[in-house]
């Protein structure tokens, strides 16, 4: 527990008190893909999706906190076990509302979050937190930055290069860039020869690492400086708690550093409260993420990931509709540093549902 506990605001304990008033009437169904046990149906050569995958130990502690939080919910694993649920087990399911909380994004490509959301949605089935058009959005890197920066959020500069080329146009000679997978998230496709500067001969790398990960590079300006994640929360207007810095072996200013699949993979990163760096840049990106949260419709809780500059300058380089929520991670970082745990995240998370739904 860190030294500085803060208490949970109003907001916040509100909305968790909401899961009270469903208690004993509604249900979590748990979709998860689970490292050793789902087989991936499509995968890459190099960097795997099984990083985005839960491991055993992960789905027992997530499952532990709905105990704890006194939510009755059941696994399930992988899409084609919540088909199964669907025909064998949905009948026989212990409560009378069923909330589905999808984590499975089984094979690679676009929309591959969507397809639980779609079932549920031919199947009358309410969602936990974000729906099949908000995740689809949110897992389009290049989509997403062209959205909010015509609201005007200071997404880093963008550019599309698929089969075709360039959209709408090449960067300019000589900029530093990062390029990203599209439909990817957890750091795959980002290693040491993802960021480069634009030159005349930069295509045939890209089209290397374009028939490598199967589908477009989203290709953005690289934001020498801070990495900070900011989680966010469905209230009567999105709300965030802090802004979570990301440090590399104790470095906070990384500098020309940056995630890669390693790292991830591994949890090779640590947590820290970014107000400590930069407290007026840290309030501003919590207010850039709760627009964002807005503008792109999403449900329950999202991450909104910033790099930002020496100067305190921040830029929206990707968001998260279906954050790891997981102990590793800046939700439990920020719920540690306001003396709460991963229980009062699910209490969160079901009363925010309730009220959606009009349950509650």
């Amino acid at each position: 527990m860190l030294d500085d506990v803060r208490r949970l605001p109003d907001w916040f304990r509100e909305t968790a008190s909401a899961a009270d008033s469903v208690y004993g009437r509604v249900g979590v169904v748990l979709v998860a893909n689970v490292k050793g046990r789902t087989k991936p149906i499509d995968d890459y050569d190099g960097d795997s999706i099984i990083t985005e995958f839960l491991s055993s130990t992960e789905l027992d502690d997530l499952l532990a906190a709905f105990e704890q939080a006194d939510v009755y919910c059941e696994a399930v694993v992988d899409e084609e076990g919540f088909l199964d649920w669907l025909r064998e087990r949905r009948a026989n399911f212990p409560r009378q509302i069923p909330l589905v909380y999808n984590l499975a994004q089984n094979g690679i490509g676009a929309a591959r979050l969507a397809l639980v959301p779609g079932l549920c949605r031919l199947h009358g089935l309410r969602l936990l937190d974000s729906d099949g058009y908000s995740v689809t959005m949110s897992h389009h890197k290049f989509h997403t930055s062209v959205i909010l920066k015509y609201f005007g959020l200071p997404a880093a500069r963008s550019w599309w290069f698929t089969a075709e080329g360039w959209w709408p146009e090449p960067p300019p000679t000589g900029l530093r860039l990062i390029a990203k997978p599209t439909h990817d998230s957890a750091s795959i496709g980002i290693d040491k020869d993802s960021v480069f500067t634009m030159n005349d001969g930069v295509n045939t790398h890209l089209e290397r690492r374009l028939n490598l990960y199967k589908q477009s590079l989203t290709v953005q300006e690289f934001i020498s400086g801070f990495e900070v994640e900011v989680p966010v929360f469905e209230a009567a207007i999105p709300r965030t708690l802090m802004a979570v810095g990301i440090q590399l072996e104790h470095r906070r200013h990384l500098g020309d550093e940056f995630m890669m699949y390693e790292q991830v993979y591994s949890d090779r990163y640590e947590f820290y409260d970014f107000a400590e760096e930069n407290s007026e840049c840290a309030a501003k990106t919590k207010a850039l993420a709760e627009q964002a949260f807005r503008i792109l419709g999403f449900s329950g809780m999202a991450r909104v990931d910033f790099r930002v500059r020496s100067d305190g300058t921040p830029f929206i380089i990707e968001t998260a509709c279906k954050p790891h929520i997981t102990k590793h991670s800046s939700f439990s970082f920020a719920m540690c540093t306001f003396g709460s745990s991963q229980t009062q995240l699910i209490r969160f998370l079901v009363g925010a549902a309730a009220k959606r739904h009009g349950l509650s």
